[in-house]
């Protein structure tokens, strides 16, 4: 076990079950990453700029306590929803926190942190996914009332009473038929807010029928929203690759180079948007799970997550080795945590050891 607290730290030696993903980088479990709260169905964290994560896990925020060491610190709580999303402000230092389908978003400043108080809550729309635009305009994918078909709004953080309003149908429901239906995606925006990346995700029954990668300028996602002139999923928004070429979760991760880490099954794909091609697939835990995926763009670092089959909650992180090491015990303790050897599906060779 890995134990932190708000107060005292034991430092910790991070024996993980290392895995090879197909491209030969060794990842092991991440031990010591902070687990998903009671009744969360997982975490979520997100790179500062300053090269820590900010964690999320359905009560506790973390925050990282040096770049690069094993070790999380516990700064607030009372954050309580299930984690849909944590979005990084343009300022570097303010996060929003989205509680998924109970429509909290929280705003949460990492510079003074704060246990949570009823003013926490900045607003109640329901989401699955969302990234800032601006330093107050933040970019919601949810669902339409009538569960039809996904779409994008826009919400003003500075006037957040202020109805998010309709920026983009994904796809339009007349181009639905039957029993089809669109599905909400992950959302990712680039380092110069200039560029939003998403899916639009199309099911018939349980059938995935359309997956289109595509992406929209920031510029104009926000005259839609000035306009109330929704753009057109057709015309707007840029094709990348053909239907189906990528993971079905959505772009949750950029790097600064504009490479997109995409979540679903089989693997975290990492992808080249200009070439439309995969460049790799991380799925440490094999081929056969679902992946959920942060990413660190200032240290590069891509942590693949997977279900606990105790639990079924999203909070198994793998890290690649080296991106962490064990940090000296402020309080001179040191206690040994052990990863349980894990069935690794897919995976040619399993060894144990310590990253650092």
């Amino acid at each position: 076990m890995h134990f932190v607290n708000r107060v005292t730290f034991c430092a910790v030696p991070l024996i993980l079950v290392m895995a090879f993903n197909a491209a030969g980088t060794q990842y092991g479990v991440f031990t010591g990453f902070p687990k998903a709260a009671p009744g969360a169905f997982g975490v979520k964290a997100e790179g500062l700029p300053d090269g820590r994560w900010v964690v999320w896990n359905g009560d506790a925020v973390f925050l990282e306590t040096m770049v690069g060491g094993d070790e999380f610190k516990e700064v607030a709580s009372g954050y309580a929803g299930d984690p849909g999303f944590i979005a990084v402000s343009p300022d570097g230092h303010k996060v929003l926190l989205g509680a998924g389908a109970s429509g909290k978003l929280y705003v949460f400043d990492t510079n003074a942190p704060a246990d949570y108080s009823p003013g926490s809550e900045v607003a109640s729309v329901t989401h699955y996914y969302g990234v800032y635009l601006t330093e107050n305009l933040v970019l919601l994918d949810r669902a339409t009332d009538d569960y039809a078909t996904s779409e994008l709004v826009v919400l003003d953080l500075s006037s957040p009473a202020t109805a998010p309003r309709l920026v983009m149908w994904k796809p339009p429901q007349d181009d639905l038929t039957g029993f089809e239906y669109g599905v909400s995606a992950c959302l990712v925006v680039n380092a110069s807010h200039a560029t939003v990346y998403t899916a639009g995700l199309v099911y018939d029954g349980w059938d995935l029928v359309s997956n289109q990668l595509k992406k929209v300028p920031v510029a104009a996602l926000v005259n839609a929203y000035q306009t109330s002139t929704p753009l057109d999923w057709n015309i707007d928004a840029i094709p990348i690759g053909a239907s189906g070429a990528f993971g079905a979760g959505g772009p949750a991760g950029i790097s600064a180079s504009e490479e997109l880490f995409i979540s679903g099954f089989g693997g975290v794909q990492r992808v080249d948007p200009a070439t439309a091609s995969v460049l790799e697939t991380i799925d440490p835990a094999g081929p056969f799970e679902y992946y959920g995926v942060a990413y660190n763009p200032r240290t590069g670092v891509v942590l693949p997550i997977v279900a606990d089959p105790a639990d079924w909650s999203m909070d198994v992180v793998y890290a690649p080795e080296g991106a962490f090491a064990a940090l000296p015990g402020v309080s001179g303790c040191g206690l040994l945590a052990l990863a349980a050897m894990l069935a690794v599906g897919g995976v040619g060779r399993v060894a144990s050891r310590r990253i650092g």
